[in-house]
Parts: structure tokens; C-alpha cells; sequence
């Protein structure tokens, strides 16, 4: 009797062992990949254009009566989503950096005029979809134009998710009376 009670109490002992809450292999590795995602952090990708700051100075002296100043520059701070793309744990954005230009223009020692130029001077005075994407591309004295009484400034926008652009010319006379022109209108 006392063989078969402890045989019994050995089979209740294996019996009550084998019945632990132990995970199958299975199991194990869907817990270890559901961990796995999510302490993964998905990677962000910004791409800019232009990289870095970028600055183009230009001095001119136009018939000997305008002496002019442009100053062109990527604004850091200020840039417009071209695309974004997401690829599984990676997420790619490029952007177009905005620019702005400092113009100077100074006859016989005053100056007449001095601005700052960028695409906001243009949303509310000539309001269009074109300008909520656009930056000021560049800056530029057309020499051919100009002359003794009368400069004149090549102005270049693009928008990069249109992918269009519109030139304008700005005349200055000695006064600083200014008169702006839509030479083209690319859209």
C-alpha cells in the first residue's frame, strides 16, 4: 500500500510539474518581435535645398548714377515641403529652402531706395494660389534696361511644387518712384 500511494504522489508530482505556465518556442518569438517593435524608433529624414546657407553679394554702379546693392540669401528658418515619402520605418521629407533679397540703391550719396523682398511682399498685393509655395529665386540688375534715369531689376519667383516661376521687372527712377512689371507667367 504504501508502494502504490507513493507511486500515485510521484504521478501527481510529474503531473502538476508538467502543467507550469511556460511559453511554447512559438510564443517566445512573437513576444520578442512584438517588443522588438515597439522599442524600434522609425528614422526621419529631412533633405534641403540648398544643404547650407548660401549668399550672393553684388555691387554695381549703373551709368555712373545708381550705385546698387543686392544682397540674395536662403532663409534657414523657412522652407516648402516638396515631397514626403514613408517606407516602412523610414520617412523621407525634402524641402526647398525660401529666399529673400536686400536692395540698396543710392544716387549722389542718398539713397531712394532700400527694401527687403521676399515672396510675402507679393501674397496679399497680387493674391494668386502661385505665391503659397513660391520663394523669391533671385535678384538682378538688367544693365541692358537701364540707363542714366531709370534702373532696372530683374525679379525671379519659382514655385517648386508647381513647378513654375513668374519674372517681374522693377524700374526705379533718381526719385525711388518704382514701377513693377509681369514680364512672364509661367503656371
Amino acid at each position: 500500500m504504501k508502494k502504490i500511494s507513493f507511486i500515485i504522489s510521484c504521478i501527481l508530482i510529474i503531473v502538476l510539474m508538467s502543467c507550469h505556465n511556460r511559453t511554447s518556442k512559438k510564443e517566445r518569438l512573437e513576444q520578442a518581435v512584438t517588443e522588438f517593435n515597439e522599442n524600434i524608433k522609425s528614422i526621419d529624414i529631412d533633405n534641403y535645398y540648398p544643404v547650407s546657407y548660401t549668399e550672393t553679394k553684388t555691387d554695381s554702379l549703373i551709368a555712373n548714377t545708381f550705385k546698387v546693392s543686392i544682397k540674395n540669401y536662403a532663409n534657414m528658418d523657412s522652407e516648402i515641403q516638396l515631397s514626403q515619402r514613408i517606407n516602412q520605418l523610414e520617412k523621407t521629407t525634402n524641402y526647398h529652402r525660401t529666399f529673400t533679397s536686400e536692395i540698396r540703391v543710392v544716387v549722389q550719396d542718398k539713397i531712394i531706395f532700400d527694401t527687403h523682398i521676399s515672396v510675402e511682399n507679393f501674397i496679399d498685393y497680387l493674391p494668386s494660389d502661385f505665391w503659397n509655395n513660391a520663394t523669391l529665386e533671385h535678384v538682378w540688375v538688367n544693365q541692358e534696361q537701364s540707363d542714366s534715369e531709370k534702373l532696372s531689376l530683374g525679379l525671379s519667383f519659382i514655385n517648386p511644387v508647381q513647378q513654375s516661376h513668374k519674372l517681374y521687372n522693377l524700374r526705379i527712377d533718381k526719385q525711388g518712384k518704382q514701377r513693377l512689371t509681369l514680364l512672364e507667367d509661367h503656371i
